[in-house]
């Protein structure tokens, strides 16, 4: 009884809490000053469903030029492997759960599931202002814990850890325990699920947690999870589906409900492995239903209506923005629409102005029709996740290289550019030039607060959601290097990993031994249990003058590849190098940077960190970085050679002006992946 009337009269003092939120208005809330002006753009719901006709027509898919593999056929070797057991063991991957305690105490799917504001648990270092959009935070966690988990099972498997591998088991055993009779997943009560009149995260919760059930599928083959799956999913497209209700026919929306267009990915994993087209026909219905209602302008860039736009440039929240390019490139490629291909090449126009030297699309929060800027504009960490991972859905689909080429270079450059050195931090938001990292936007000599600037293992006070995607980030990767075509093996990126698959029941192992990107030559080993024929194809990236094999094998160039076509026995190896001229690009402000191969240059910044938050784990720590030279202000490009490109470092010299000692200095200068502070802009003498 105790306990009974202590849970009572929590729920009673939430609920005033709730109340207190709507009647007062603090100055100050935890997210910055310019995330709540942008964040609530509700306006009067407009039915655009006159304009979406054409998905009455007949369909006339597409095929798409590549296949994946299952996860779990690529992994990890060489420093990849190394920086993947690093953050499992020691890093932010595998100790989140203990460093903001919401993971372990919020048991959203099961015992917490929301049935309205008084459910809401504590919110960390989160502080609110009373502003509508906060009613969403009932759906924060499941992102936070979905997305963590989906990290974490893929590193635990991955790296062929064990303790992470049982953690793993109990986790998915939790959800299934978690699944109604009818089938439902999620974290909605039955008096809110599928019954919601304004923002919600109900198919955003369910999108997240059935990534990582899915991924769990197809490291362990248990039937129990698929079969659990689908059951709930079939649940989810009665009720929000041709026959239900539309999902995003609501009062009001915010970055839940938008999110929940992500659904997409579980219905095209679930497609990859049943190919029921089942999930591709309610993935394109998402899609619709998505376009046919104008609500908040803030999350819904790539909604049709406004697609067709062709001279408008993208403004909303670019974690969403750079997400939906996989769901509306998926409508195209199940339908065949011409609308949609119209649609399509328009995403690709309003894409371009906003990708920085380092292969990010900016956005940290709000593209707001903004150029892309390497000092003025800044990206956030899922919205770099999310757009390399449409690239691989992009290059899945397409077939074509500048898809691979753009996911190496964001992946090598940005998102290795925010990880700390010993995987303990990232920062949430970054620029590419980034001269201080202080807690505040820094803007033509205007300083605003912004917490997202700083390195932070938890990211408690706008919201806990970089982190977990950071997990998300080489085990995707790792994905999308390889890709089958009818019996060819297709090399789409480069790295030290391997691949296990079969042909015609022929085990066959690809492993790439390098330390690519550091270095330009990649070792293959092909390992075949049988002789077989097939082919091999090698990407030639656009950046790369010439491709050099040390062998005698048939090879042919077929377009951008490289295709050996042979009898494949027992081991054999060969070597791939590559000849990566230095390159000067223009940056979008008209400065110069500097790319060799997929690396994009920067000159580093050397710094000292202050600590401003420490966690009861030790050598984790919130902390500011701060310049301890001005240097990199002076610095006018004069000429850059190679110079002492080495397989650690891949380092290259460059020769500089110095505008204020009046005189030539020569700099090293380091790929930005491996860099803190760093300006990678320059004028030119």
């Amino acid at each position: 009884m105790g306990q009974q009337k202590t849970q009572s009269m929590r729920s009673i003092l939430l609920f005033f809490i709730a109340l207190f939120w709507h009647c007062e208005n603090p100055k100050f809330g935890s997210q910055g000053v310019d995330f709540t002006s942008k964040v609530d753009r509700n306006g009067s719901k407009k039915n655009d469903e006159s304009m979406l006709y054409f998905f009455e027509n007949h369909k006339n898919p597409i095929p798409a030029h590549f296949e994946s593999y299952p996860v779990g056929a690529v992994k990890p070797k060489g420093w990849i492997l190394e920086m993947m057991q690093t953050d499992l063991n020691s890093g932010i991957v595998g100790s989140l759960d203990r460093l903001y305690p919401g993971i372990q105490s919020d048991d959203i799917y099961n015992q917490n599931r929301r049935g309205g504001m008084e459910d809401i648990p504590e919110m960390g270092d989160l502080i609110l202002t009373g502003a509508a959009w906060e009613k969403s935070i009932m759906w924060w966690n499941a992102e936070t814990i979905g997305n963590w988990w989906d990290g974490f099972i893929r590193h635990a498997f991955l790296t062929q850890n064990e303790e992470a591998i049982l953690k793993s088991k109990n986790i998915i055993e939790n959800i299934l325990n978690s699944q109604d009779n009818d089938g439902y997943i999620g974290i909605y009560k039955p008096s809110l699920r599928y019954n919601h009149k304004g923002s919600n995260g109900e198919l955003w919760a369910q999108t997240t947690v059935f990534r990582a059930l899915l991924a769990y599928y197809e490291f362990t083959k248990d039937q129990r999870v698929i079969n659990g799956v689908e059951k709930a999913v079939r649940l989810t497209m009665k009720a929000y589906g041709p026959e239900g209700k539309n999902p995003f026919d609501l009062e009001n929306a915010f970055g839940g409900v938008t999110h929940g267009l992500m659904f997409t990915d579980v219905c095209e994993t679930l497609y990859r492995i049943t190919k029921n087209t089942d999930y591709q026909d309610y993935a394109t219905y998402l899609y619709k239903a998505f376009s046919s209602y104008s609500l908040n302008r803030s999350f819904n860039d790539m909604r049709y209506p406004f697609l067709i736009e062709k001279d408008s440039m993208f403004e909303g929240h670019a974690v969403h923005t750079y997400q939906h390019i996989r769901s509306m490139t998926q409508a195209l490629y199940h339908t065949g629409y011409p609308e949609l291909k119209i649609a399509y090449n328009n995403m690709l126009k309003k894409l371009e102005p906003c990708l920085l030297p380092s292969g990010a699309g900016h956005g940290n929060e709000w593209i707001a029709k903004r150029k892309a800027h390497p000092t003025e504009t800044s990206t956030e960490y899922c919205s770099m996740v999310e757009l390399r991972n449409s690239y691989g859905s992009l290059l899945e689909k397409t077939g074509e290289i500048s898809f691979a080429d753009a996911a190496e270079k964001l992946t090598y450059n940005a998102l290795l550019g925010f990880r700390n050195q010993e995987g303990t931090a990232i920062t949430y938001g970054k620029p590419d030039n980034c001269f201080v990292l202080d807690g505040h936007h820094h803007e033509d000599g205007v300083s605003k607060p912004n917490p997202r600037y700083k390195y932070s293992p938890t990211h408690s006070e706008p919201a806990v959601c970089c982190v977990p995607n950071y997990g998300r980030n080489l085990s995707y990767f790792l994905n999308q290097m390889y890709m089958k075509s009818t019996n060819d093996v297709t090399v789409l990126m480069y790295g030290p990993s391997k691949l296990t698959t079969h042909i015609n029941d022929t085990e066959i192992t690809i492993e790439q031994i390098t330390q690519y990107p550091w270095e330009n030559k990649i070792t293959f080993q092909i390992t075949t249990s049988n002789p077989i024929k097939f082919t091999l194809a090698l990407r030639k990236p656009k950046w790369t003058e010439t491709i050099q094999l040390n062998n005698q094998y048939p090879q042919t160039q077929k377009g951008n590849f490289i295709e050996i076509n042979k009898v494949w026995e027992e081991k054999q190896r060969f070597d791939l190098i590559f000849d990566n001229p230095i390159q000067e690009k223009e940056a979008r402000n008209g400065e110069l940077y500097i790319q060799k191969g997929p690396l994009v240059y920067a000159y580093e910044i050397p710094h000292i960190e202050k600590p401003i938050k420490k966690y009861t784990l030790p050598r984790f720590n919130d902390y500011y970085c701060f310049p301890t030279n001005k240097q990199f202000e002076s610095l006018v490009v004069n000429q850059i050679k190679p110079f002492g490109f080495t397989s650690k470092q891949g380092q290259i010299m460059g020769k500089f002006y110095d505008s204020i000692q009046k005189k030539s200095v020569v700099l090293p200068m380091t790929p930005m992946g491996k860099t803190i502070l760093r300006r990678v802009t320059f004028s030119k003498q």
